[in-house]
């Protein structure tokens, strides 16, 4: 049945003659103005979505009202949409989290139905910090699904305030959520289209520049060595086979970038969690990166071990270093704790650090500083990000103390 009705902390009166105020926005009104939002003919999500979760508050009296996408490879949730939030409250939510934390996400996403919890401390529905933290009341998770597929998840609550849904609203959000979620769907396939696209042109520009110029290299050497290698003094053939050598690791290193920019899009990484030495596995990958230890310290305790991907752990630290390498000053620190049940490493230099205006563009794609040496297509920090993300962390970027560049790595390490 649909009602008008207003909401207070002990739960819903619903309207009539000796309910004083004005009328409020009905269900059935909620369900046009959604309507209305997802058939407006424009494939800008996040902007729609907002909309759409402007008119399911209005509808139902929620001061809160958000979109998370679900990824399904990696069992996480991104936040994506919302409305009602304070930038406050945007700030702290976190990039992603594994959806096996949240008992609610879980049951939504097991029975396709929208999941209802009065009081989130009588049952093990979110961490007990992230209610604390966020002010969690009452509230709702209603699952995007269509077709069997989940796209995604839409969260409702009135802050810390507490309330009730009968039988009847927890169906109608449930349908609000089909609604979204065959939305969610078409604007995931045009947004994939529109990707390719530009990862298309970026790609010929990359190849056009980026591959050209150590290919030729490598041509020309070769071609030299062949053509003339009598004539050559042993200073020169030693001065080519070096050149040689670093531009066709040039090439690899870029054909390597390329195929993981391809794997990331195509959404074709398969995590593995395996439990590794920490340590042990951070000097190893510093070795393949600097050639004076002087140059890097390593502060991770004896015995750290975390259960993460191996291969996507060493694309994130690899990359990282790399960019310490090329753009920072040594020394190089690199520490790494356990908190809770994730793996928290920090990479740490002490040159420049980067701009405030360009830190908005340093995990894009294809994206360098103008000042930088040349080396690198702009590729490293942001496949390293992409593969933190994919494994359902998070990879972030801020100044140094007293000067210099700090990244940070948290990764769900079990």
């Amino acid at each position: 049945m649909l009602f008008p009705y207003t909401r207070t902390p002990a739960g819903r009166i619903p309207l009539n003659d000796n309910v004083a105020g004005p009328p409020k926005t009905t269900q059935l009104e909620a369900l046009h103005g959604l309507a209305r939002a997802l058939a407006s003919g424009e494939f800008r999500a996040r902007a729609v979505l907002e909309r759409a979760c402007a008119a399911v508050a209005g509808g139902f009296g929620f001061q809160r009202v958000g979109i998370v996408r679900f990824l399904p490879e990696t069992s996480t949730l991104v936040p994506f949409a919302g409305h009602g939030l304070t930038m406050e409250e945007i700030r702290s939510l976190p990039p992603a989290l594994p959806v096996g934390h949240f008992g609610a996400f879980a049951r939504a996403l097991a029975t396709r139905r929208a999941v209802y919890v009065e009081d989130p401390g009588t049952e093990a529905a979110v961490p007990e910090r992230i209610a604390r933290d966020f002010g969690l009341g009452s509230f709702v998770i209603v699952p995007l699904t269509t077709d069997g597929r989940c796209f995604g998840f839409m969260t409702c609550d009135q802050r810390a305030e507490r309330f009730v849904l009968d039988e009847a609203e927890v169906d109608l959000l449930t349908t609000f959520g089909t609604l979204i979620a065959g939305f969610l769907e078409k604007a995931i396939e045009h947004g994939q289209l529109r990707r390719l696209n530009e990862l298309k042109s970026q790609f010929i520009a990359l190849a056009s520049h980026e591959l050209r110029t150590p290919a030729g290299s490598v041509h020309g050497a070769v071609r030299t060595l062949d053509e003339r290698e009598h004539e050559l003094t042993d200073e020169q053939r030693g001065e080519l086979r070096r050149m040689l050598t670093e531009q066709s690791a040039r090439l690899v290193d870029l054909v390597d970038s390329l195929l993981d920019l391809s794997r990331l899009e195509a959404d074709a990484i398969r995590m593995a969690p395996t439990a590794i030495d920490v340590r042990a596995r951070l000097v190893e990958l510093a070795r393949a990166v600097f050639e004076r230890s002087a140059d890097l310290t390593i502060d991770v305790p004896d015995g750290l071990r975390a259960t993460v991907d191996p291969q996507a752990f060493d694309r994130v630290v690899s990359n990282v270093l790399v960019n310490a390498r090329r753009h920072g000053r040594p020394p190089v620190v690199v520490t790494a704790r356990r908190e809770g049940s994730d793996l928290d490493m920090v990479v740490e230099d002490r040159g420049a650090g980067v701009p405030a205006d360009f830190a908005d563009r340093l995990f894009d794609r294809f994206t360098r500083l103008a000042t930088n040496d040349g080396e690198g297509a702009g590729l490293g920090l942001a496949i390293a990000r992409s593969y933190a993300r994919a494994h359902g962390g998070s990879l972030t970027y801020e100044p140094a103390n007293p000067h210099g560049a700090r990244f940070r790595l948290v990764l769900p390490a079990g």
